[in-house]
């Protein structure tokens, strides 16, 4: 049996902070795995008498498309009334799920990308993302679990911006939706 060495290592708690989060999203048990998984470096394949299907890294979505799935939740208001309604958390979050199946022109969804992702952080990534969203200004929460769209923030193009991102994106792509809609100053 080959012994491996350990190497401590110390973070910052920013550092952290973000391994933290990279392990919610990418499902990593340990902080060795959720660092492997972040250098690109082959595990070895965990021992086991069971048979097991072939290991996948579930990630997820890009930040893109989750915060346009979000922010879409407002879209038919924000387009043809003057105001918008608050959504609750579970609302967003199912509203979310609902265009997570949806399929591309060529059949795909993102839950079957992406199943135990789908399964396992989908609602913990959308609190994430809709943290982010309040920090950038697209969004705000007075109540807990009460989400409300800032008025107005986003214009009629980026409304369709967003829905070409949420509908069009591959996979394969990687945007960011502050890098979209930048912010009048």
């Amino acid at each position: 049996m080959v012994e491996k060495k350990q190497i401590p290592i110390q973070l910052d708690t920013k550092t952290k902070a973000a391994l933290d989060k990279h392990m919610k999203i990418s499902g990593s048990e340990t902080y060795q795995d959720a660092i492997v998984n972040l250098l690109g470096i082959k595990a070895a394949k965990p021992k086991s008498n069971k048979t097991r299907e072939i290991y996948k890294e579930q990630i997820g979505p890009a930040p893109v498309i989750m915060d346009a799935a979000i922010l879409r939740c407002w879209e038919y208001e924000a387009r043809y009334y003057e105001t918008t309604k608050d959504k609750t958390r579970t609302e967003i979050i199912t509203t979310v799920r609902e265009r997570m199946k949806r399929p591309y022109p060529n059949g795909t969804t993102w839950m079957s990308i992406y199943p135990v992702w789908f399964e396992e952080n989908l609602e913990s990534y959308v609190d994430d993302q809709l943290k982010s969203l309040k920090l950038k200004g697209f969004i705000d929460n007075s109540k807990k679990g009460v989400w409300t769209m800032i008025s107005n923030i986003i214009k009629e193009d980026e409304w369709d911006l967003l829905r070409l991102v949420s509908e069009r994106i591959q996979p394969h792509r990687q945007l960011n939706i502050s890098d979209l809609l930048r912010r009048e100053e």
